[in-house]
């Protein structure tokens, strides 16, 4: 078992791919009374009540996905800008009754509503909160008191003592639960966890911006030494990202004075009657960790220390502020065919494409199929990420491809333009073994995040989706020869309220 075997990634990709056959074979039904509750759940954790009456940032969306904050000693983070990074990361902003069903919508998008990702707060100098572990309940907006002390240096020391984290205010450290996906969507749920992994970091790296906060995201760390810490086992949950919150004086490395290895106290509610595991789930999952910091380091070197932070909104008029999009952010389920203007999309492009302040680099490139995009001639482009420029690669109207590539859905042939982001998966996994596999699909749910929340700022609607995974390529060769598609994000005007 080795992060270089990548064989285990090629192999996992490969069976779980979707195409026009495996659609239809597939026998699987949902078990809907064992449906998995979209919450974890501590019962008899201590809570710690959060604010309630949240500012939430004022500052345009766009300009939130478009800058990062450098790190400075000076920030301060108290108690109600936490609040807000959690709320705005994770938070439950409506509820909706349909027949017997109350459903729970988040501030980030997730596969299927389904939220797999859970969030947990290394808290080490955050005023109002006493350093510990906490875990974060969005159902109640509280955090459940899992272990006292500071354990900032414990999680430095597996990031093999990351600045950023040995300095961290806090620490968020992002979690998959695995059947709360696989459930719907089997073993290629484990892709889908970490696009949901990236839509909720696409807002929390906003909300951090919105509060004058420095954000790092770390995905190189020992694995086993953050399982230990937060009581996860890797094979139901498993540890997605770090992102290290604000920054205090230089402190250096140093042994915490709280147990990270000890035992949890308290146990979370089970997730259902019954839980299905899949096996090629758990072997990438467990090929993919790092078990070294010699790894790390390994991982560490082929990555950046900062993203690119200079790029605007291209032009388009501000839009809406950070708070109010991720309040009004839903899925789409209906487009109407109307023209979005060329500067919204362009607008949309520029602010979602700037690689994140992170570990690891640049990975995706993003092509695009303009259905009705005012200025914009119909047709296939690529979007280079550096220049902010559109390619045409082939001119006509593909509403029909669009759609038929979203799993035929009509997503894709109503919306004004579908987004694809796609990466050459060999030269990702021979530059960071299997971990690259999840950095792709995180990176990508980063800029579909991004690119959601700026369609709503802008006063439009978006919505992932799935895809033939080889007929998308096709449709993008001969630019795309080589390059696998990740994930899909359709945008335009909403024909109705969602």
């Amino acid at each position: 078992m080795s992060n270089r075997d990548i064989e285990a990634a090629r192999f996992f990709h490969e069976a779980t791919k979707h195409s026009y056959t495996s659609v239809r074979s597939s026998p699987h039904m949902l078990d809907w009374d064992n449906r998995p509750i979209p919450y974890k759940i501590y019962p008899d954790a201590p809570p710690v009540m959060l604010p309630r009456d949240l500012n939430l940032a004022s500052i345009p969306a766009l300009e939130a996905m478009a800058s990062g904050i450098a790190a400075s000693a000076g920030e301060k983070l108290d108690l109600e800008a936490l609040t807000r990074i959690l709320f705005c990361a994770d938070g439950l902003t409506r509820r909706r009754q349909v027949g017997d069903e109350e459903y729970h919508f988040r501030a980030a998008a997730s596969a299927g509503a389904l939220y797999p990702i859970e969030i947990y707060v290394a808290a080490s100098a955050v005023e109002g909160l006493a350093p510990g572990l906490y875990h974060f309940s969005p159902a109640d907006l509280k955090l459940r008191a899992l272990r006292p002390g500071n354990f900032r240096n414990h999680i430095a020391n597996a990031a093999a003592g990351r600045a950023s984290l040995v300095e961290a205010r806090a620490i968020l450290i992002l979690s998959s639960i695995f059947w709360r996906s696989a459930w719907k969507y089997r073993a290629r749920s484990y892709r889908y966890c970490f696009w949901d992994a990236g839509t909720v970091l696409a807002n929390l790296l906003a909300a951090a911006t919105g509060d004058r906060l420095s954000a790092d995201l770390v995905t190189a760390f020992v694995d086993a030494e953050i399982e230990a810490l937060l009581g996860v086992d890797a094979i139901h949950e498993g540890i997605a990202a770090l992102v290290a919150i604000g920054s205090t004086a230089p402190a250096g490395l140093s042994a915490d004075a709280a147990d990270a290895r000890q035992p949890i106290d308290y146990e979370a509610m089970p997730l259902s009657a019954e839980e299905v595991i899949y096996p090629d789930l758990v072997q990438i999952q467990q090929e993919s960790r790092l078990l070294s910091l010699a790894e790390v380091n390994a991982i560490s070197a082929a990555g950046e220390l900062r993203g690119n932070t200079g790029a605007g909104a291209g032009g388009a008029t501000p839009g809406r502020g950070l708070g109010d999009t991720i309040l009004r952010r839903g899925a789409t389920r209906e487009f109407s065919h109307n023209a979005i203007p060329g500067a919204d999309l362009c607008a949309i492009l520029a602010a979602s494409s700037n690689h994140p302040q992170c570990d690891f680099p640049p990975l995706c490139d993003i092509y695009l199929i303009a259905n009705a995009v005012e200025g914009i001639e119909a047709g296939a482009y690529f979007y280079d990420r550096t220049s902010k420029r559109l390619e045409l690669l082939k001119a006509g109207d593909f509403r029909g491809n669009a759609g038929y590539l979203c799993l035929e859905q009509p997503l894709g042939t109503d919306c004004s333009a579908l987004i694809c982001y796609m990466a050459r998966l060999d030269r990702v996994l021979e530059r960071l073994g299997n971990r690259g596999y999840r950095d792709v699909h995180l990176e990508a749910g980063i800029l579909g995040g991004r690119a959601w929340l700026a369609s709503f700022a802008l006063g439009h609607g978006a919505t992932g989706s799935t895809f033939y995974d080889d007929d998308a390529a096709k449709f993008f060769s001969s630019h795309a020869d080589g390059k696998s598609p990740i994930l899909m994000v359709a945008l335009g005007d909403r024909a109705r309220n969602d």
